[in-house]
C-alpha cells in the first residue's frame, strides 16, 4: 500500500511539474508565432480549434458527451470569451513587444486576483493572511514590470501594464465559472466546449479586425508556422488534461502551486529561446509574488 501511495504521489508531482513546464513554454511559442506575422485573434482561434479537436477526441474515446444547451453555452461563452479569447488577444498582442519571461512572471497573479475578487463578492472570506498575500503579490508584480526587472526598456512599460489584463481575465473567469458551471457536467466536457466556443468567437471577431491567420512561412529557427500552431494547440490540450487530472486528485490548492513552476520555467525558456536576461529586480519581484501566492492559496492552520 505504501509503495502504491508513494507512486501515486510521485505521479501527481510529475504531472504538476509537466503542467508548469508546458505553461512556462507557451509564452515563448506564442512569441515566435506573433513575430511570424500571425494576427492575435486568428492565432487564438486556430490554437483553440485544434485544442478543442484533440479534447473532443479524448471525450469520444472516454464516452463523454459535450452538451450544448443554453446553460452550457452561457458557460462556454463566458469561459471561452473572457478566459481564452480576450486573455490570448492581450497575450499575443503584448508578446510582440515584451519578453516572453514577463508573461510567465505575471501568471501567478491570477490565483491572487481570484481570491481577492471572490472576497469582494463575498464568495470567500477576506482573512488577514489573504489580504497580506494579495498586497505582496501586487507589489511583486509592480516590481516585475518595472524597468530593471523583466523589461529591457522603460518605453515598454505601457505594454507591461496592458499585460496585467491577462491574469485579470483568468481571475474573472475563475469566479464566473463557479457560478455558471452547470452541475453534473465533467470538467473535460466543459473544457472541450469552452475551447470550441473560444475558437468560434475569436475566429468571428478576427475577420472584421483584419487579423491574419497563421501562414505557411517559417519563423524563428526555421520552424514552419503550422508546426508551431500545432505545437501550441497540443500543449494547450495536454495542459487542460493535466490540469483537470490534478484538480480531481489533489484539489485546487495544490494545483495552484503550479504558478511557481510556470514562472521559473517561463524565465528559463525565455533565456534559452530568445536570450532574454532579466534584470536583478526580477529576484525580489519573484520572491514577493511567490510569498503572496503562498499566503493566498495555502491553507491556514486549523484548530
Amino acid at each position: 500500500m505504501r509503495v502504491a501511495d508513494g507512486a501515486a504521489r510521485l505521479g501527481d508531482l510529475l504531472a504538476l511539474l509537466l503542467l508548469g513546464l508546458i505553461w512556462g513554454l507557451t509564452p515563448a511559442v506564442g512569441k515566435l508565432l506573433v513575430m511570424g506575422g500571425a494576427g492575435p485573434l486568428a492565432l487564438a482561434s486556430s490554437v483553440a480549434a485544434v485544442s478543442a479537436a484533440v479534447l473532443w477526441g479524448v471525450c469520444a474515446m472516454r464516452g463523454v458527451r459535450v452538451p450544448f444547451d443554453a446553460a452550457h453555452w452561457r458557460h462556454y461563452a463566458v469561459a471561452g470569451g473572457i478566459g481564452f479569447a480576450v486573455a490570448n488577444l492581450v497575450n499575443f498582442t503584448v508578446l510582440r513587444h515584451v519578453p516572453a519571461g514577463l508573461v510567465a512572471i505575471v501568471v501567478p497573479l491570477s490565483p491572487i486576483l481570484t481570491v481577492a475578487l471572490s472576497a469582494l463578492l463575498r464568495m470567500e472570506r477576506a482573512t488577514a493572511r489573504r489580504v497580506l498575500g494579495t498586497v505582496l503579490g501586487l507589489a511583486g508584480t509592480a516590481l516585475a514590470i518595472a524597468p530593471g526587472a523583466t523589461l529591457p526598456e522603460a518605453r515598454l512599460l505601457p505594454w507591461a501594464v496592458l499585460l496585467l489584463l491577462t491574469p485579470t481575465c483568468y481571475a474573472i473567469t475563475n469566479v464566473l465559472a463557479v457560478r455558471l458551471a452547470p452541475r453534473g457536467t465533467t470538467p473535460l466536457a466543459l473544457a472541450t466546449g469552452t475551447l470550441a466556443a473560444a475558437a468560434l468567437g475569436a475566429g468571428i471577431a478576427a475577420v472584421p479586425l483584419g487579423h491574419a491567420p497563421p501562414g505557411l512561412a517559417a519563423v524563428g529557427g526555421g520552424l514552419p508556422m503550422p508546426l508551431l500552431v500545432a505545437a501550441q494547440a497540443g500543449l494547450t490540450a495536454i495542459a487542460y488534461l493535466l490540469y483537470f487530472r490534478l484538480l480531481g486528485r489533489v484539489g485546487g490548492v495544490v494545483t495552484s502551486q503550479v504558478g511557481y513552476i510556470v514562472t521559473l520555467a517561463g524565465l528559463g525558456f525565455g533565456y534559452l529561446i530568445f536570450a532574454e536576461v532579466p534584470g536583478w529586480l526580477t529576484i525580489p519581484a519573484a520572491v514577493l509574488i511567490f510569498a503572496g501566492l503562498a499566503l493566498v492559496t495555502l491553507p491556514g492552520r486549523r484548530a
